[in-house]
């Protein structure tokens, strides 16, 4: 039969054991983190990155096709000319429509 000594030796070394496959789990956890993190870097960089980029491409694809307000305005004001111009135009016709 086993006696007190021979308990706390078992004991002793159950807790070494347990002190062991701890520091290994522990060892192994880190490892997997760092290699979890690099294929997450990865990714990042291989397809977000490229993702980003080609929709930046895009949006800039748009903006060089839009008309630019500056110019939009501009063609505003020669319309508001052109039409006082054609509505001066239609009241000279009409008053030499009248002389006549």
């Amino acid at each position: 039969m086993l006696d007190e000594k021979d308990l706390q030796a078992i004991a002793q070394l159950m807790e070494k054991q347990k002190q062991d496959i701890m520091s290994e789990t522990k060892g192994l956890l880190e490892q997997q983190k760092q290699d979890i993190m690099h294929d997450v870097k990865v990714l990042l960089d291989t397809e977000v990155t490229t993702r980003f980029n080609l929709l930046a491409e895009g949006q800039q694809a748009i903006m060089d096709a839009i008309t630019p307000k500056s110019e939009i305005e501009e063609l505003r004001n020669e319309v508001s000319v052109l039409k006082l111009a054609i509505r001066t135009m239609n009241q000279e016709i009409a008053e030499l429509k009248k002389a006549q």
